[in-house]
Formats: C-alpha cells, structure tokens, sequence
C-alpha cells in the first residue's frame, strides 16, 4: 500500500513539471523571429526571354533550397563566399515558398516615359532590370528593354496606351541557423525573400 502510494505521490509532482516544460518548449518554437529580408544575391537571374501567347515573357532561375552567407559584424554587410574568420555563418535552408499574386502589377516598364498614341511596341531580346517595393521588402524585376526588334506587342492606336510589367509576386521563407566564428550556435530565425518569375509586359490604357 505505502509503495502505491509513494508512486502515486511521484506521478502528482512530476506530471506539473513535465507539463510546464512542454508547454515552455511549444512557447519558445513560437515565439521564433521572422524577418522580411533583402537577399544576399540576385533574385532576378534570367534564364530566358521569350514570347508566348502574344506576350513578351522573361524566365527566372529558382531561388536556392540552401546556401550560407558570412555577415561581417563591423560593416554589416553579408556576401555568400568562402568562410571569413571575423564573420557570423548564416545557414538558411528554404521551409516554403508561396504565390502572393499570379499576375501582379509590378509598375511601369523603365523604357516608356508617360502614355502614347501607338499602334505597337519594340522589345529587344535582352533584358533590363529595376527596382520595385512590395508588402514583403524591395525586389529587382527583370523585362525585355525596349527598342529593338526582337518582339512587337500591338496596342490600340486609337487610345493613349502604356507598356507596364506584370507577373508572378513569389515569396520564399528560409529557416537561418546562425553561428560565431568559432562554429558555435547562436539563435535560428525566419527570413521571408520577395521575388518575381514569369514577367511580362502588358498594354495598359487610359
């Protein structure tokens, strides 16, 4: 009977504690940082421009699953490059990505200045790039430049018409374990990356 109870007694005092601390250890993964973030390389790497459908389409290489990036603690700056003995390693590993907008309005495109009575528009086979801010941070577009004859999208001559960029709002959210220089852990967080893929112009009327 007295060893009933003794395990009995056992099981009250400790079930509290084992509670506690899952509940700690729940609050801790929830209270983890997520930051909307610049990335430390270019998001806008073009594949390819082509046309399809009637439109002008620019083809962006994906984001990476993982890479490390060295953050210098007295100039701020981060570069993906070999190890630097004074610099923090950041390690991110992509959790998710998502479509915020499958045809977002990313602005005008930098080669028109104001509206035109045009029957059509020039786009060259390269590409030209510009920044825009979006809900999660800045990003860099990619979109044929104009000029050239590469392609030719026809617009209504009898409306003042404007060549703008739409395309895909993507966002990509990395897990970062971060460590010292001496390899020694220090915190994980969240980075969310704004990026574009899919770009292409489109005819906007007044």
């Amino acid at each position: 009977m007295k060893k009933i109870c003794l395990a009995l007694l056992c099981t009250i005092l400790v079930l509290p504690l084992f509670l506690f601390n899952q509940t700690v250890a729940l609050g801790a993964q929830g209270d983890i940082e997520t930051l909307n973030s610049t990335p430390p390389f270019d998001t806008n790497v073009v594949l390819e421009t082509k046309e399809v459908d009637g439109k002008v389409v620019t083809i962006y290489e994906d984001l990476p699953d993982t890479f490390s990036v060295n953050a210098n603690q007295e100039t701020g700056e981060q570069s993906i490059s070999p190890l630097c003995a004074t610099c923090n390693q950041k390690v991110y590993t992509k959790v998710n990505t998502w479509t915020e907008s499958s045809d977002y309005n990313f602005g005008w495109h930098p080669g028109f200045s104001g509206y035109n009575r045009a029957s059509g528009y020039w786009f060259s086979t390269s590409s030209v790039s510009f920044s825009v801010s979006v809900s999660y941070g800045p990003l860099s577009v990619s979109i044929a430049d104009a000029g050239g004859n590469g392609y030719y999208i026809s617009a209504d001559y009898s409306q003042w018409s404007r060549p703008a960029v739409f395309g895909k709002y993507i966002v990509t959210k990395y897990k970062v374990d971060e460590y010292n220089p001496a390899g020694i852990f220090l915190k994980t967080y969240y980075e969310n990356y704004p990026s574009a893929q899919s770009t292409y112009v489109k005819i906007l009327y007044k």
